[in-house]
């Protein structure tokens, strides 16, 4: 079971609220950056502070702990944070989080999570089309991973094991897979959700953490009903040293056949109006 004070700071960080976060530490917090020496502080004032500029520059960031062990007093994680640039760009930080608590709350932190690099190539694939249709109709397939199936085009989905359409960032929905090597499950960790606009699912094995690949679409009115749909297949915060030499898992042609099917599978815009 994850710590208290860990839970809590994961929880206000995901509410994007800079205050929250702030109040898991003490008036006399202290913050070390050991790399970056400069950069430490003291006082949950500057937590709040420093959250106002990490949130205006990552909206939607996402933290997740990804393990934790406790040694004395003190308690080390390992953190990973996502989330969107202005540009556009999937901004990943990871690295871990040493600290201690003094009534409840952190009153000294070391903490070393940095943004992700590689050079390596691209990390995703972003494809676009107008369909015919008006969101909220796309959206409505998108949510349900019952459809998911109509819009395929890997070939590898079978059929969901979720009866129902997911409704919020945390929601997890199964799907029943297959491919050259047999049939498999995916959990799939829906890790944005914004209602007739964005949502975006993180797959994994049933009962573990996401593996770091992350499948967004955002819709985009373009008026008389048709809307802009964007797909994007991001594979950034992908680590395991057996999946990494084969990706991406899915390709631009792929991404582009999905977007055919779903235009097909959608009613047309002038059909929804009659």
């Amino acid at each position: 079971m994850l710590p208290q004070a860990l839970h809590a700071l994961r929880e206000a960080i995901n509410s994007h609220v800079p205050e929250r976060i702030a109040d898991c530490f003490t008036d006399d917090y202290v913050a070390e950056r050991p790399l970056r020496p400069a950069e430490g502080f003291v006082g949950s004032d500057q937590v709040a502070a420093n959250w106002t500029k990490i949130l205006a520059g990552l909206p939607d960031i996402r933290a997740e702990v990804l393990r934790h062990a406790q040694n004395g007093d003190e308690s080390w994680s390992e953190w990973e944070m996502r989330g969107t640039a202005p540009t556009g760009a999937t901004v990943v930080l990871r690295g871990p989080v040493i600290l201690t608590v003094r009534d409840g709350r952190i009153a000294w932190a070391r903490f070393y999570p940095d943004p992700v690099t590689t050079d390596g190539g691209p990390t995703h694939t972003t494809v676009s089309r107008v369909l015919h249709a008006p969101a909220e109709q796309i959206f409505a397939v998108l949510r349900d991973p019952r459809r998911h199936v109509e819009f395929d085009a890997t070939g590898r989905l079978r059929h969901a094991e979720t009866s129902r359409p997911v409704d919020a960032v945390g929601d997890t929905f199964v799907m029943a897979m297959h491919s050259e090597l047999g049939g498999y499950r995916t959990e799939n960790h829906v890790v944005a959700f914004t209602e007739d606009r964005v949502i975006a699912w993180a797959p994994g094995h049933p009962g573990q953490r996401p593996q770091g690949h992350c499948f967004t679409w955002k819709l985009a009115p373009t008026g008389e009903g048709h809307t802009e749909v964007t797909q994007t297949y991001d594979w950034t915060a992908v680590t395991d040293p057996a999946v990494v030499p084969r990706l991406p898992m899915v390709s631009a042609d792929e991404l582009e056949g999905s977007l055919t099917r779903l235009a097909a599978v959608v009613p047309p815009a002038r059909d929804v109006a009659s």
